[in-house]
């Protein structure tokens, strides 16, 4: 047998067993409490005056997409002070409400230089307007076709709605 032949075997043997380990490594699905005798009165339980029956929130799928420049070698209280600016012309956009997710594309050289940009404007964003971003769930990009310290953020916000019961 060729030396490719065993080399082929060879890689489908770990692939099948990563796959095995990566399954045996998942885990449990928790189960599911039981139902208390009452139930617990709660707000988003009983009705509200728009005449839901159960409020129940989730993440909104269309995007806030923001861009804006930013100097790279800012210090931490100049990148706070960049950004509260830039974000202060999407204020009417951003009050009262409250970002789920935020992706961050920041540009400044290499892959690497660019993911830690999008990290501190991230942690800017929150130190800038925490009624917004505090609890939002980020993850930081490089945008390899951007000039260095263009910033552009795509926010996800927390909606409510109504749901049956």
């Amino acid at each position: 047998m060729s030396l490719i032949a065993l080399a082929g075997w060879l890689f489908a043997d770990l692939l099948l067993g990563l796959t095995i380990i990566m399954l045996g490594a998942q885990a449990a699905a928790p189960a599911s409490p039981e139902p208390s005798p009452e139930p617990a009165a709660s707000p988003s339980a009983s009705p509200s005056s728009s005449g839901c029956a159960v409020r129940v929130a989730g993440v909104s799928s269309k995007p806030l997409k923001i861009s804006f420049r930013v100097d790279p070698s800012a210090s931490g209280r100049q990148l706070v002070t960049q950004v509260k600016t830039a974000l202060r012309t999407h204020n009417g956009r951003l009050a009262g409400r409250h970002a789920g997710m935020v992706l961050t594309f920041g540009a400044n050289g290499a892959t690497g230089d660019g993911v830690q940009l999008a990290g501190r404007v991230n942690e800017a964003a929150r130190r800038a307007y925490p009624g917004v971003f505090k609890a939002a769930a980020t993850r930081n990009f490089h945008d390899l076709a951007a000039p260095s310290g263009s910033i552009s953020m795509e926010i996800y916000f927390v909606t409510e709605g109504c749901a049956d019961k």
